[in-house]
Order: structure tokens, then C-alpha cells, then sequence
């Protein structure tokens, strides 16, 4: 079933070859992946080349459900998207399949192929535009960050792999727990680097923020509702879950790459003007919550706590799959957007509510649910996040409980910081007035649909998880303990959302909006214009003053006419921020590897007996640390 499955994708992406429309058999291929998904979760299947487990099928679901709305909204975003409508179809067909196959790969050689068959076709989906400015260096940037992903993921796993004899993940479980505990701390080191940077995890995160927003929409959407997830993926199955108790330091460490992930993903999403690229920092902040529940998890197993494991878990799954909803959600409606307008630059816009009420409700839906709102399923899955934070928190002593609470506090301005940005982004783009005059044109209802569905789902699971907790509680069963905590004891989402309706109900009646009449603004007696509305930095400038020692904000006043020093023409003010990260480690990186390769050209420039030189001396160096 799984061949066929493999050779499916494969086979769809010879017909896409042939400019066919495959639109249809790929949403049909799609809906099969996730029927397969379903049915995995009730029973395991599997060779020695793949194999679908329980844990497996959780992610493969996420998969499906990304495919089937990607694709069903291409129907109507790809007409005028001539480069991606021939062969960015193949190399989207193929992208899922190598992702399907990283899945459900059961041994080495298979899962880094497909790893790398993943890299390959996504960078060309990245660059799908390269006569736009910007789009191949953000291609570069996301390869070359691939590549050492892969590397450090392809060393953790023949070390691991090594040492236990094999190179099939089914024997792995049994034997990845007895290894020395200097091996696990190197094989965690190199997994856990490789699966944070395909994460997206601060420091790993630059080529996130410039691969997404220059990517088509389906493929952003695709990108960051289920490829970053195959990091979280790997680290639970290889880390967490092979190896077995580790140093409690590393469970310290996920959580504290998880918070800083959080925070600065959101604190960098509020500087943003473009709408993808804000997205796109917005997914490293929900990367980041998701660390804080494989942290959590970590933390469990090293102190054998099961009820933390679960809770841990829990939080992980759940949030991988409202995140791929509501994320995926959130990018076709941010495309919608573009072929809309033209653009993606939010104080460019304005007023959209009116001429896509569809996409507008879409969005505010998706908004509500990623900042944790109730009774939309981001809040259950932050909740449950923090619950298990403040579980540690209560039964242990000293430095372990201080360090948990400051997590903890540090998640909650970080959802305090994603309401904010979210207000900003929904409002300065689909509220008020147009601030400036831009192209519209009508979308097709084929880009309206899938939007519209990721919504309902956003809404229902939220208010109704209970099914959804039963799917997961098949992944693993230590599950059985977290869900009644979480879930039964604290949190009767249904009740919750019951009162929340009476609740709008009653402000309604009490506001009366029929009887609301509109009248003309008040401007202090001048006539109000679009561009008096606020912008997107003066939602943030509170934000952008307090946090001033991270953005590292800079100014300049430009004055422009012939006599610009006394009697300027015209003053043009530009502001913005300093990234630490590419300014103080990569750049500096970048430029120390450049210099390093321009002086070693020179060497390939030398004469035959100058190579001769360095093979003899190769030779010999390895000779010596094989004897």
C-alpha cells in the first residue's frame, strides 16, 4: 500500500509533466493520503523500506489535509501564475511525495534521500519567480541552510546507527535507550541541530522569513504547515523517542530554544510591512511553542515522570496540527490577498473587508485561532502547552521550578505579542479605508473554499475536541494520562465556548448595531483622508521602544531639492531594525567563509606537483587515525 502510494506521487508528476491538468487526481491523491493516514492510526503497516506507525499517521494526516486544500486553491491562484502551472507542478507533486516518503521511511538511506529529494524540490518551488527581486538569494540562503540540516541529521543517524548495528528504524527503539551516555549526547547534539534548522528555531531561522514570503502561496502554505514539521517529526521519533533518558540539561535546551524562538519570532513578526514575510516570522514563534511541549516531553523521560511525558506529547502533536491548519490557512488567504491587489505590503491597503468579505473572514478566523482566542483550537493546544509548564513548575524544588515559571511567563507575552501583531495585520489590511488605489480583481471561488473550510475546522475543533483526542491517543498510549488532566479537568471546551456565545450575544443586544448611523469622520475640522489611518508602526511603536536593546532600531531623514540643507523640497524618513542574529554571527560568518575560499583558489591554481603534495599528506593523515 505504501509503494503505491510512493509510485502514485511519482506517477502524478510524470502526467504534470505532460501539461495536463492534474488538479483533480491530485486532490483525489491527497484525500487518499490522508484516508491512509486515518486508517494507519488503528494498526501499524510495514517492510524494511517503509512503514506506517501510529505516530507516523498523525503527521502523514497533517500531510493530507495540506495537499488536498493546497491543491484544490491552485485551481483558482494558478492561472496567471505561468511559471508554477507547468513545471511547478511537477516539482510540487514531487515535494509532497518526498515528504510523504520522509514519513514513512524505515530505514537510512531512504529517509535521507527523501530528505534531500524534499530540499531539492522545494528550492525550486522557492524560486518558482526568479526574474523577482529577492528570490534567488532567498533560494541560496534556504539550500544552503538545507544542506547543513542534512548534514548534521545524516552524521546523528549513522552514529546512531553505528553503535546499534542496523540501519532500520524498527530496531532502533530497543536498543537507542542502553547506548553510553556520551553517544546520545553527541547523536542528540547532531539530530537536534539538523531538525531545529528545518524547524526554523532561532538561531537556525534566516532562511524561514526569506523562503516563504517569495514562494508561491500554496507553497508557502505548504512549506509552513507540514514541512517544518517533519522537524518536530524527527526529533520526537530519533530523539525523544529512540534514545530514550538523556541529560536533563538537554530538555533544558529545547525549552529554552523554544522560548527564544517564540518570543523573537513574534517580536520580529511586528516589525514586518509584508504580510507573507510577518507570517513567516509567525510560524518561527509557533515552532517555538511547540519545543516547549518536546521540552516538556524531554524533562518526563529523563526524570521518568509519565504524566509529564504525555503532557509534553500532547501539547506537541496537537499544536503541530492546529498550526498546519491555521497556518496553512492564513498564507492562501495572505495569496488571495496578492492576486487581489497586487501586493503585500499592509499600508499599501486597507478596506478589503468589502471587496473580499470571504477571505477577510478567513483570515480573522485563522488570526483569532494562531493567537490562542477561544474557543478557536489554538487555544486548546496553548493551553494545554502551559499547563504542562506549570505542572513541573509545582512539584519541582528551586532552580528547575524558577526556570519553568520564567518559560512559562515568557510564553504568555508571547501570545500577548501575537494578539497585538495579528490586530495590526488584520486591521491595517481589511479594515477602514484603501490607503492607496491598487488593482482589484475578482478571485475565484476555488481559492474561497479551502480557506473557508481550514476555518470551520479551526472553529469546530476548537469547541469539540474530543474526537481529535481519541485519533491522538492512538499515537501512544501514555496519552491516557494527559488528556483527562488537561483536557476533562481544566478545560470544558464546549462549556467555554456556550459561554463565550451568550457572552457576544448579550454585548450585542446591549450595543445595538441596527441603530448605529453612520455619520462623516471628525479630522479636527479638515476632511479626512485614507492616509491619516494608522499604519502598521503605530500599532508596533510602543513595542518598538520598549524592546529597543533586541531591534537595535535606526533612523535617517533624507532631505531631496536643490537647496535640501535650508529650503528642502521634500523630506523623505526611513526607519527599521537591526536582526542581531545576521548582523553579529551570519554575516560575519558569510564574510570570514569568503575570504577563507577566495585564498583557496589560489591553491587550485597550482602546478601538478603541489596536488600530489596534498594527496600524500591526505593519505597519511588518514592512515594515521585508522592504525
Amino acid at each position: 500500500m505504501l509503494v503505491g502510494l510512493v509510485l502514485s506521487g511519482m506517477f502524478l508528476a510524470l502526467l504534470a509533466l505532460t501539461r495536463r491538468r492534474t488538479y483533480g487526481l491530485t486532490i483525489a491523491w491527497g484525500i487518499a493520503i490522508l484516508s491512509i493516514a486515518v486508517s494507519g492510526l488503528f494498526g501499524g503497516i510495514g517492510d524494511n523500506f517503509f512503514a506506517l506507525t501510529p505516530l507516523r499517521s498523525w503527521f502523514l494526516m497533517i500531510l493530507g489535509l495540506g495537499v488536498s486544500m493546497s491543491t484544490w486553491y491552485q485551481i483558482g491562484y494558478e492561472p496567471e501564475q505561468r511559471a508554477v502551472t507547468h513545471n511547478g507542478s511537477f516539482w510540487f507533486v514531487m515535494f509532497v511525495t518526498s515528504m510523504m516518503t520522509v514519513i514513512v521511511a524505515q530505514n537510512v538511506w531512504v529517509f535521507m534521500t527523501s530528505w534531500e529529494m524534499m530540499t531539492i524540490t522545494s528550492f525550486f518551488l522557492v524560486v518558482s519567480h526568479p526574474d523577482r527581486r529577492g528570490v534567488i538569494p532567498a533560494g541560496f540562503v534556504y539550500l544552503v541552510m538545507s544542506q547543513v540540516s542534512a548534514l548534521c541529521i545524516l552524521l546523528g543517524l549513522l552514529l546512531m546507527g553505528t553503535h546499534l548495528h542496523s540501519m532500520n528504524f524498527s530496531e532502533w527503539y530497543q536498543g537507542g535507550a542502553n547506548l553510553p551516555p556520551h553517544i546520545k549526547l553527541e547523536i542528540f547534539s547532531l539530530l537536534a541541530t539538523g531538525f531545529a534548522i528545518k524547524s526554523g528555531i532561532v538561531p537556525f531561522h534566516i532562511w524561514l522569513p526569506r523562503a516563504h514570503p517569495v514562494a508561491p502561496a500554496p507553497v508557502s502554505s505548504l512549506m509552513s504547515g507540514v514541512m517544518l514539521k517533519l522537524g518536530v517529526f524527527g526529533i520526537i521519533q530519533f530523539v525523544l523517542i529512540d534514545l530514550g533518558p538523556l541529560y536533563k540539561g538537554t530538555a533544558f535546551t529545547l525549552l529554552a530554544f523554544g522560548a527564544m524562538s517564540g518570543l523573537l519570532g513574534v517580536l520580529y513578526a511586528l516589525m514586518e510591512r509584508d504580510l507573507k514575510t510577518f507570517l513567516a516570522y509567525s510560524s518561527i514563534e509557533n515552532m517555538g511553542i511547540i519545543f516547549l511541549g518536546l521540552g516538556t516531553m524531554a524533562l518526563g523521560i529523563d526524570t521518568h515522570h509519565p504524566l509529564w511525558v504525555s503532557l509534553g506529547l500532547l501539547a506537541s502533536l496537537l499544536h503541530t496540527l492546529n498550526h498546519a491548519i491555521f497556518k496553512t490557512q492564513l498564507f492562501l488567504a495572505a495569496g488571495a490577498v496578492e492576486k487581489h491587489t497586487q501586493t503585500l505590503d499592509i499600508d499599501h491597503l486597507g478596506g478589503l473587508q468589502r471587496t473580499i468579505p470571504v477571505i477577510a473572514t478567513g483570515f480573522l478566523v485563522g488570526s483569532l485561532a494562531i493567537s490562542g482566542i477561544p474557543p478557536f483550537n489554538g487555544f486548546i493546544s496553548e493551553w494545554i502547552t502551559l499547563r504542562g509548564l506549570l505542572e513541573i513548575t509545582q512539584h519541582r524544588p528551586g532552580f528547575t521550578a524558577i526556570f519553568f515559571m520564567t518559560i512559562a511567563l515568557i510564553m504568555v507575552l508571547t501570545a500577548g505579542l501575537a494578539l497585538l501583531g495579528f490586530v495590526q495585520a488584520f486591521g491595517v489590511t481589511f479594515l477602514g479605508h484603501p490607503r492607496t488605489k491598487q488593482p482589484q480583481h475578482e478571485l475565484p471561488k476555488a481559492m474561497t473554499w479551502p480557506i473557508g473550510i481550514l476555518a470551520g475546522m479551526a472553529l469546530s475543533l476548537g469547541i469539540y475536541p474530543n474526537p481529535l483526542f481519541g485519533m491522538m491517543l492512538r499515537t501512544d498510549p501514555r496519552l491516557r494520562l494527559a488528556v483527562p488532566f488537561s483536557v476533562t479537568h481544566s478545560l470544558h471546551a464546549p462549556v467555554l465556548a456556550g459561554m463565550l456565545a451568550l457572552v457576544i450575544g448579550f454585548l450585542v443586544i446591549i450595543s445595538r448595531p441596527w441603530d448605529v448611523t453612520i455619520r462623516s469622520q471628525w479630522a479636527c475640522g479638515r476632511e479626512s483622508e485614507p492616509s491619516m489611518q494608522w499604519t502598521s508602526a503605530s500599532f508596533t511603536k510602543a513595542v518598538r521602544t520598549t524592546f529597543a536593546l533586541i531591534y537595535r532600531p535606526h533612523r535617517r531623514l533624507e532631505r531631496i531639492g536643490p537647496y535640501a540643507r535650508d529650503f528642502p523640497e521634500k523630506l523623505v524618513y526611513k526607519g527599521g531594525t537591526t536582526p542581531l542574529w545576521e548582523r553579529y554571527i551570519y554575516g560575519p560568518g558569510y564574510r570570514w567563509l569568503w575570504m577563507i575560499s577566495r585564498y583557496s583558489t589560489k591553491i587550485q591554481a597550482g602546478p601538478v606537483r603541489l596536488y600530489l603534495t596534498y594527496l600524500l599528506a591526505t593519505i597519511g593523515l588518514m592512515l594515521w587515525f585508522v592504525r
